[in-house]
């Protein structure tokens, strides 16, 4: 079973009967992303936050980042059958992260995502232990770890020599205290950014995570999001900016390479997973030659998905606040004027062209 798609099915189940006929209002959020921190240990050249993690006003928003206690409250707003993201940055450098996660996962299925350095014995451990029972429970659903190609590679990606090996042993450890539980969750996700430096080894990486075990091979497309300074979020983000355009890429190997991992997954027990999982492959051929047809895609994410910045903002989508949790209660943002008037715009008008390779994308 594919279980990434299943939670795409859900989420437009979920989402279809307040777009077509709710006016603006929804339910509560299916899905909500915790963005805990914007501090990393990283400079992956590809991060959206590349500029912000080098800001010095980073280090003295320190103290204003979520508390577990905001944490805590936003999760319980999350339909019960929701799912809970935790992002960053690095959500792993939070040293008391693990008191939401457990908060989480006693709530809600709960999915993290890392960069994998600090994915020790203890912590591989303990997301064991919190696993699902089954795929409608609560508990941790799947953890995703970032490996952006083959050593040499990801290693000058990310900027860190020698992270590549410390990373693919703590996977693998993480891999065999799974198999020695004898449970089927958390999934493992290998995750990998389709830049031109990893489209060469797209394939070479699929038989990298079969080998090493995991559950599932993520690919993703590179997206140049136009608006992510969350240091100075507003509601007055331009939509009609389109992302930089993506340079670098040969559109023939792009090309082969995803017909050879689309064959392999044919006959591998590793799910592949293409992000965005809503369009189809000569879609993301086309977004990385700059002409994506935005007239046939829709977006469901503003009815069933909420993001919390690390200071609190709520927002839809790129840098559009319609609200902060420090001040207003959770679903009073959530359904209120700004909010409700953002979902029929982007109904009535289908998506923006800052939308771009957003993973949200569907196609009509």
């Amino acid at each position: 079973m594919d279980y990434s798609r299943l939670y795409d099915f859900a989420m437009q189940a979920y989402t279809k009967i307040p777009y077509l006929f709710g006016g603006g209002r929804t339910l509560r959020p299916l899905g909500l992303f915790l963005e805990v921190t914007y501090r990393c240990n990283f400079r992956c050249s590809m991060c959206q936050f590349l500029k912000l993690m080098d800001d010095p006003r980073l280090n003295e928003k320190l103290g204003e980042e979520l508390t577990i206690a905001e944490m805590k409250s936003a999760i319980d707003q999350v339909s019960r059958f929701g799912v809970i993201f935790f992002t960053g940055g690095e959500p792993l450098l939070r040293k008391d992260i693990m008191e939401a996660v457990r908060y989480a996962c006693s709530k809600r299925k709960t999915y993290l995502v890392t960069n994998g350095i600090l994915l020790k014995s203890d912590l591989s451990k303990e997301f064991v232990e919190l696993g699902c029972r089954n795929v409608l429970g609560s508990g941790m659903a799947s953890v995703g770890v970032s490996l952006e190609g083959p050593e040499a590679i990801h290693d000058e990606t990310v900027r860190a020599p020698g992270s590549f090996g410390k990373i693919l042993e703590n996977v693998r450890h993480f891999v065999e205290l799974k198999k020695k539980s004898g449970k089927k969750y958390p999934l493992i996700a290998l995750k990998c950014v389709i830049t031109a430096a990893t489209l060469p080894h797209l394939n070479e990486m699929y038989g990298l995570a079969e080998e090493v075990g995991v559950d599932i091979f993520n690919p993703i497309t590179e997206y140049n999001m136009p608006h992510t300074d969350r240091l100075e979020m507003d509601s007055s983000a331009d939509f009609n900016r389109s992302p930089d355009p993506i340079t670098g890429i040969d559109i023939d190997l792009l090309r082969s390479e995803l017909f050879k991992i689309v064959e392999r997954s044919k006959s591998s027990r590793v799910q592949l997973r293409l992000t965005p999982p809503g369009i189809s492959n000569e879609d993301i051929i086309a977004h990385y030659e700059g002409r994506l047809n935005l007239e046939n895609k829709l977006c469901y994410s503003p009815w069933g998905t909420a993001a919390i910045s690390a200071y609190g903002d709520l927002f839809p989508c790129s840098n559009f606040v319609v609200g902060n949790i420090r001040d207003e209660p959770f679903m009073e943002i959530w359904n209120n004027e700004k909010m409700r008037r953002f979902r029929r715009e982007i109904k009535s008008r289908g998506v923006f062209p800052a939308c771009t390779g957003c993973c949200n994308l569907l196609t009509e």
